[in-house]
């Protein structure tokens, strides 16, 4: 399976200086793509986008023609060594904003003075969690659907902060590979978890923007009907820390420690701010023939309600990787097909079968067990 390849526009603008004609060309990369969907679905839960108990993002009354994204994104110089990113999407899927912002922000990468390299992101962005998801507009390379784990990532994470990453090369020493170190510090992540423990691990590509919102599951008042996930409510700062190994064929070991450092007895909002962190482990393997073998593990915990000893009423305890095995107690299978026409059109098709138990589900009258299916077949314009 290969990258789907952008083409994209260029602007270049000209300097000129007192001492003669000197240009400078600053490339600005603009990519729109839109992904339509025929979508056949057989399941007996709601999608969670309509505030449903189910994981997949279509439901039955959802079948047919869907719009799986539209996206907009914008690339560029500032300066030499200052850049920024802009993604926008729109999904069509009823949230508060028709078109929204997923990541915004400007990436510093100064001169090098050393076999050491330095990198800074300011704004708001992924944090280097996902193996899946490296293609434009934070997509994953392999399927239209990520890992639950990368799922999650999408619906409920966004570093709003800062990271600094340092890079040793190896070539200079004669390693055949690089290591990295980093460490970011981020706010606007407080309500972090709410959705895993209402309705448990799902797959999807849906990505939550910034100032979007969805329906929250299992809750009947009329004053808190939504989950806003990019909320600030105890003026606590949240934390990573990770390093990566990256040898010259593109394998990669990655760590990460992550806790957003919420305090589950601040309610001040409608929503309690969650605490939530984990530690995530990430291999990819590169082979010949383009073939990749990755592996991704996640544990953790998230707790929230004030009980008046600085820890949660309602704590959870989950742990997923690829295969999908986690306190919901589900497995998950995906197969998928992605194939290039040409640098602009890609067609993907993917089928899901998810079997699980989430015992929140009674509290509805649904099913506790249940199994979901999805079928979908995408095609992809790029411009």
């Amino acid at each position: 399976m290969t990258a789907l390849r952008a083409s994209r526009l260029t602007t270049c603008a000209a300097l000129l200086c007192a001492a003669g004609p000197v240009s400078s060309s600053f490339a600005h990369e603009l990519t729109v793509q839109a992904d339509m969907r025929a979508v056949a679905v057989d399941s007996p839960l709601p999608s969670f986008t309509e505030g449903g108990l189910g994981v997949l993002r279509f439901d039955e009354a959802h079948d047919g023609l869907q719009l799986g994204r539209l996206l907009i994104d914008a690339t560029g110089p500032l300066s030499e060594t200052f850049h920024y990113t802009v993604t926008a999407s729109a999904t069509d899927d009823g949230d508060q904003n028709p078109i929204d912002l997923t990541e915004a922000y400007v990436d510093w990468r100064p001169y090098p003075q050393s076999a050491w390299r330095w990198r800074a992101r300011a704004g708001a962005f992924y944090a280097p969690i996902s193996l899946e998801n490296r293609t434009i507009g934070w997509q994953s390379l392999y399927s239209l659907s990520p890992s639950a784990i990368n799922t999650w990532v999408g619906e409920e994470m966004r570093t709003i902060g800062l990271e600094v990453a340092s890079t040793s090369l190896g070539r200079p020493v004669g390693r055949d590979f690089d290591v990295t170190f980093l460490a970011a510090a981020y706010g606007w992540n407080d309500p972090m978890g709410v959705l895993i423990l209402q309705r448990g691990w799902g797959i999807h590509d849906r990505q939550t923007p910034l100032f979007g919102s969805l329906p929250r599951p299992l809750v009947n008042n009329p004053d808190n009907r939504t989950i806003e996930f990019f909320d600030e409510i105890d003026d606590r700062l949240g934390y990573y820390v990770g390093a990566e190994i990256k040898w010259t064929n593109d394998s990669l070991v990655r760590l990460l420690r992550y806790d957003n450092l919420g305090d589950p007895n601040d309610a001040t909002a409608k929503e309690p701010a969650w605490r939530t962190k984990f530690d995530a482990l990430g291999v990819r393997l590169e082979f010949p023939h383009e073939i990749s073998l990755l592996t991704q593990l996640m544990f953790g915990e998230t707790e929230a309600g004030p009980q008046g000893n600085r820890r949660g009423q309602f704590l959870l305890e989950y742990w997923a990787y690829y295969l999908l095995a986690s306190e919901q107690n589900a497995i998950a299978w995906t197969a998928a097909y992605l194939y290039d026409m040409n640098d602009q059109c890609q067609f993907a098709l993917e089928g899901i079968r998810i079997s699980g138990s989430l015992a929140q589900r009674a509290l509805v009258g649904a099913p506790a067990s249940a199994v979901e299916r999805q079928l979908q077949l995408a095609v992809r314009f790029t411009f």
